[in-house]
């Protein structure tokens, strides 16, 4: 027997958290290879002995790009619903202060 085909829009997903917690990020770096987009998240710039400054990273992602397109694509549906005034706003533009 065949059995038919699940409609995607109509299947039921939940969500499971390895983890709960969440750590702030304030710093984001974005790098990219030709297959993969690596986003590294760091909750800020920190002295690190005298004139040295670094920047820990606490989390590491890596995505392909219809993955990074598609978190892009998330990002911008979910700002613009908050914040009515950046729909329209085209990435990477600088928000107004």
């Amino acid at each position: 027997m065949n059995q038919p085909a699940t409609d995607p829009s109509k299947v039921t997903l939940r969500v499971k958290y390895e983890n709960s917690g969440a750590l702030y990020a304030s710093q984001a770096l974005v790098q990219a290879s030709a297959e993969e987009i690596f986003l590294d998240f760091s909750s800020g710039v920190v002295a690190d002995g005298g004139e040295a400054r670094a920047m820990p990273i606490h989390t590491r992602i890596a995505m392909t790009h219809p993955g990074a397109l598609r978190l892009l694509s998330a990002l911008q549906r979910t700002l613009q619903a908050k914040d009515p005034a950046l729909a329209g706003a085209e990435v990477g533009a600088k928000p107004a202060v």
